[in-house]
């Protein structure tokens, strides 16, 4: 018999299982179920977790994160590839997503077949989607000079007042990158992929001021992301989006393309971030993913 219930914080066991759990579904799916963040909270009570589990192995886990003061409450779930079909999926969206008020979401990573049917079944729509986009670290264009603007790699904490103020600003519509502090950089400070090589920062050569910034993430040997692109609104129409993107990326060639690896990038963009799209499809960016945030119809459904 399968039981679901909530865990303000997981064991070390329970941990494991659930890494060992995320694991199986990504090699079934070719696709993580779950986004970097929800591997970051699984040691922290900052975030609920819902487990299902039978015979004292985790077959399904839903990570829940509060509604903040603009953004609604998130979940993403993942179920044991040889425990599907059998309800627990939709057992936990009925348990879990309720628990988040009226306006809460789930991801839908990739948005795969099962992802759609569940959805149809519990009446969910679909009410935000993001683009993943990719193309070849080869045959780049190049970077143009941007005047008046001098860019740099982060030095350290010294850069993250700064940092966090025009990635807050660029981002204060965004329900995950805005309203970012100090927490949030140490924290990604201190991942295995971290790099300062890799965080590009662009300053006014008047002011000092720093008008925008770009953090590149390496996944593999062969695979880099642009993981965050933020421009001062101040500082728009300048053309610093594109020579900021176009740096980190001949960052990443040289990084990943020595010795003819057919190395590639990748990112994440909101679907109806129209002028961020077009900009990246200039660059020779395609999509090749979707993830679809899911909410119930109507709050009646609660």
């Amino acid at each position: 018999m399968t039981s679901v219930s909530w865990r303000e914080q997981l064991s070390e066991a329970e941990q494991g299982q659930v890494r060992d759990l995320i694991a199986a579904a990504t090699a079934a799916d070719d696709i993580a179920p779950v986004g970097d963040q929800v591997l970051r909270e699984l040691a922290h009570d900052r975030t609920r977790h819902l487990l299902a589990v039978e015979d004292d192995a985790v077959r399904g886990y839903l990570n829940l994160t509060p509604a903040g003061d603009d953004a609604p409450a998130m979940a993403e779930l993942v179920v044991h590839p040889a425990a599907r079909r059998r309800g627990i999926g939709g057992a936990m969206i009925r348990a879990g997503l309720p628990e988040g008020g009226p306006d809460a979401r789930i991801w839908a990573h990739g948005n795969l077949e099962p992802a759609r049917a569940a959805a149809e079944a519990l009446d969910l729509v679909v009410v935000r989607e993001l683009l993943q986009m990719r193309r070849p670290l080869a045959g780049l264009p190049l970077t143009p000079p941007v005047a008046g603007v001098h860019i740099r790699t982060y030095a350290g904490p010294e850069d993250d007042a700064e940092l966090l103020r025009v990635n807050n600003a660029a981002f204060a519509w965004h329900p995950e990158q805005g309203g970012w502090t100090d927490a949030e950089i140490a924290e990604r400070r201190g991942e295995p992929w971290f790099d300062p090589a890799g965080l590009f920062l662009a300053y006014d050569e008047h002011s000092g001021e720093l008008l925008g910034f770009h953090w590149t993430k390496t996944h593999s040997d062969s695979l880099g992301e642009v993981y965050v692109v933020g421009v001062d609104p101040a500082a728009q129409g300048r053309g610093l989006g594109a020579a900021l993107t176009l740096t980190g990326l001949h960052h990443l060639a040289e990084r990943l393309s020595a010795d003819g690896r057919d190395a590639a990038v990748m990112l994440y963009v909101e679907s109806d971030n129209t002028a961020a799209v077009k900009t990246y499809r200039r660059l020779g960016f395609e999509v090749v993913n979707v993830d679809a945030a899911y909410a119930f119809r109507t709050p009646l459904h609660l």
